[in-house]
């Protein structure tokens, strides 16, 4: 019996899925409509968030949470998924309808716990938007000691507000 709460231990520790996406979005929306929809993006406005955000998107199909209030879109919440180092990791970036970051969350992490970054550090996104992107060593300060951790999520986040910038406030 110890073994196995030893076993369980040990694999929670290392990732998996921290929170489910509409969980984050009710904390933040408590009164908003939450609409989940998967979208593809088309290979020319691809070439532009990949030109403006400065990093090649791994995948054209995304989803999305459109965060209503009163009929309207108030937030586009866009999930993330990325490689950290050798393994996965899945961001929630929730964003204004100016495509301004409001909220990072680490939704799952595959990687050793020690290398999330903190909610203070991602404090440093908020308000990150078209024209001022998230950029490492710029904007954005390096986490010492998860250096491809912080890299990955500013990277993630800088292309979800091209995203939004072109393709969500446009289309949805």
């Amino acid at each position: 019996m110890k073994l196995l709460v030893f076993l369980l231990t040990v694999c929670l520790a290392y990732g998996g899925l921290l929170v489910k996406p509409e969980d984050a979005l009710r904390e933040l929306f408590p009164e908003g409509r939450i609409e989940k929809r998967s979208f593809m993006i088309p290979g020319n406005i691809k070439k532009e968030i990949e030109k403006n955000s400065g990093k090649k998107l791994r995948t054209s199909i995304f989803t999305v949470y459109l965060v209503k209030k009163n009929g309207k879109t108030v937030a586009y919440s866009l999930l993330h998924s990325h490689r950290v180092r050798t393994k996965n990791e899945t961001l929630l970036i929730t964003m204004d309808r100016n495509c301004s970051i409001i909220n990072v969350e680490v939704i799952a992490f595959y990687e050793p716990p020690e290398y999330i970054p903190g909610g203070k550090w991602l404090e440093n996104l908020k308000n990150k938007g078209p024209d001022n992107p998230p950029v490492l060593k710029k904007n954005i300060p390096v986490v010492t000691g998860a250096t491809l951790s912080s890299r990955a999520v500013a990277d993630a986040s800088r292309q979800a507000v091209f995203i939004c910038q072109y393709y969500l406030r446009e289309k949805l």
